[in-house]
């Protein structure tokens, strides 16, 4: 079984007006976190996917040494400004291409995820691999990123169009069809506005 993980770091940042990926949290830039956390995790391989003339300057040096370089590989979107379902489908063409088995598919700006429940998807999904067509992280019963969608879904992700995201198909086609892992609502904070941002570094009293 080979899981890839498929890091969306192509937004716009456009109810943030600028490049929110930049900002410091926990004297680190916000879009390294969650991919530092993949990286540690049992994740056979990570693609970032970004735009066009990406730089990486959000990154600092440790992701270019040794023993991160080799964990991951950009994917670039030429069409990331029409929405999240460009990005999406950019990176599960290349997890195919990569022989992967299954995807799991991860927020830039979620700074709260953690390696171990990565790892807890990923062991969910060996143990349920001949049933299950994803498993997902839950709020109150719905799926939410960080989820991991198996290779028998791919069509349904290919279907995808404007700013849908993945959990398109699962309220949709597969809402019957995986695993649902609750968690606490702090977990998906994710950071779309400076307000949203503030209230990031309260909960961890840091910037």
């Amino acid at each position: 079984m080979k899981m890839i993980g498929i890091y969306l770091a192509a937004g716009r940042s456009s109810r943030m007006g600028f490049d929110k990926r930049y900002l410091p949290f926990n004297h680190e830039p916000l879009g390294s976190i969650a991919l530092k956390k993949a990286l540690r995790s049992k994740l056979d391989h990570t693609l970032v996917v970004v735009r066009r003339g990406e730089t990486f300057g959000w990154l600092d040096s440790s992701f270019f040494c040794d023993s991160f370089r080799s964990q991951w590989s950009p994917v670039v979107c030429e069409h990331a400004s029409q929405g999240q379902s460009f990005s999406l489908k950019s990176g599960v063409i290349r997890a195919v291409e990569e022989g992967g088995d299954a995807v799991i598919i991860l927020l830039a700006d979620q700074p709260f995820i953690s390696t171990v429940f990565i790892n807890h998807l990923i062991d969910a999904y060996a143990a349920e691999r001949e049933t299950a067509a994803y498993i997902a992280a839950g709020n109150n019963g719905v799926p939410m990123p960080p989820l991991l969608i198996s290779g028998s879904c791919f069509p349904y992700l290919h279907q995808l169009t404007g700013d849908q995201g993945a959990r398109g198909i699962l309220r949709k086609d597969l809402v019957h069809k995986g695993k649902i892992i609750p968690q606490d609502p702090p977990f998906f904070y994710d950071v779309d506005t400076f307000a949203q941002y503030s209230g990031c570094t309260r909960k961890t009293g840091k910037k």
